[in-house]
């Protein structure tokens, strides 16, 4: 029900997407128990960025359920975000069955969903990456240079009075 409001947002924040992660993964922690375990850290001065509504929401989802609902004991997603060569990376990681395994057992559609999402948002110069994560598992890694980013326009209100 959170998601839905979010989908139709065009002023979305990576601070949104961080909230909107953080409900999922909390709604599901009953659900998977012991078998999902998370952590999420989006520096507090990241989070006012315009970003692509529920790009890492899709990121998140396909972590869990290529990655770690295949593993009897499930495993560990983590979202981080940060600031490297210029650009703004966020990786999703889980500790799950790993690229190969994950790319038999799903379509893509979430994947490329996001890279259109990344294209309309910044243009060509954001990039989707899959990494293999060591020991296994996968990174999902998002890279949009610094001068593709912008904040949101802030709303200013104007005080006005009758003299």
């Amino acid at each position: 029900q959170a998601a839905l409001p979010q989908m139709r947002r065009s002023d979305a924040t990576l601070g949104d997407e961080l909230a909107l992660v953080t409900a999922y993964l909390r709604l599901l922690q009953p659900r998977m128990g012991d078998r999902l375990r998370f952590a999420v850290d989006i520096p507090a001065d990241l989070q006012g960025l315009a970003f692509p509504p529920t790009t890492l929401l899709t990121l998140v989802e396909n972590a869990i359920r290529h990655g770690l609902d295949p593993l009897p004991n499930g495993g560990r997603v983590t979202v981080t975000a940060g600031i490297a060569a210029d650009s703004l990376q966020i990786d999703v990681t889980d500790d799950g069955v790993g690229l190969g395994a994950s790319m038999a057992s799903g379509t893509g559609v979430g994947l490329v969903n996001v890279q259109r999402q990344l294209r309309a948002s910044f243009g060509r110069a954001a990039a989707l990456e899959l990494l293999a994560a060591a020991p296994h598992g996968t990174t999902a890694r998002i890279v949009v240079p610094l001068s593709a980013l912008q904040r949101p326009q802030q709303q200013v209100a104007v005080a006005g009075g009758t003299g």
